[in-house]
């Protein structure tokens, strides 16, 4: 499977967008998620896209609808210890226990499919994103020029670093196994380390939450 996005919570105000900024990226859409009580600022590269999310309506990221997504909880990570990563797949099906959810925003009868698993909130929230293609073959204009500005092509691989303190669930490391994603645990909180390839030169590493390049 492949990856479609990943999220990272941050707080509403919070200094994540100036420092990508400062970085050379540039935003290629947002949007708020009705009835989730989120907001989102995205930002496109060839073959996936980073997702900045916020808690826009804490009421109803708690309703009955949404809480199981653990998303008003993810949300308040630097306080109680959840994993405010994301990572949305592109395919036909997780290849774990799921269950479906089916947020306000999206149209009748579609669902997202989140892993079990996920109910764990250290682990990362995992689902099966409704997209079925790359932004670089959007054709609604979303994407924009994507990271072209920067020379930034591709999110090549991610590495998901745990807590010490918390075990990867045996779903995502079987996941992980020969795929372009790697978790290890280390350090004293979550954190996530992209592998951004360039038209020209070496890959860049990118680590998530201090936007700082490695």
């Amino acid at each position: 499977m492949d990856l479609d996005h990943l999220f990272l919570f941050i707080s509403p105000e919070g200094p994540e967008p100036e420092a990508l900024t400062a970085l050379g990226l540039r935003e290629s859409f947002r949007r708020a998620h009705p009835g989730q009580g989120t907001a989102n600022l995205c930002y496109c590269f060839d073959n996936a896209y980073l997702e900045l999310l916020w808690l826009s309506n804490e009421a109803e990221a708690r309703s009955p609808v949404v809480a199981r997504t653990g998303l008003a909880e993810r949300a308040g990570w630097r306080k109680n210890g959840a994993c405010p990563f994301g990572l949305a797949l592109r395919g036909e099906a997780l290849p774990c226990p799921a269950w479906d959810y089916r947020p306000a925003y999206l149209p009748e009868g579609v669902s997202i499919p989140v892993a079990a698993f996920s109910d764990d909130l250290v682990q990362p929230l995992v689902f099966l994103s409704p997209g079925r293609h790359r932004p670089d073959q959007w054709e609604d204009g979303r994407a924009g020029r994507r990271q072209q500005a920067a020379g930034l092509k591709e999110i090549a691989a991610v590495e998901l670093i745990l807590p010490q303190t918390a075990d990867p669930s045996p779903e995502l490391e079987a996941f992980a196994r020969g795929n372009w994603l790697t978790v290890r645990r280390g350090g004293d909180s979550p954190q996530v380390i992209l592998t951004l390839t360039r038209g020209a030169g070496a890959p860049l590493r990118l680590q998530l939450p201090d936007c700082r390049l490695l």
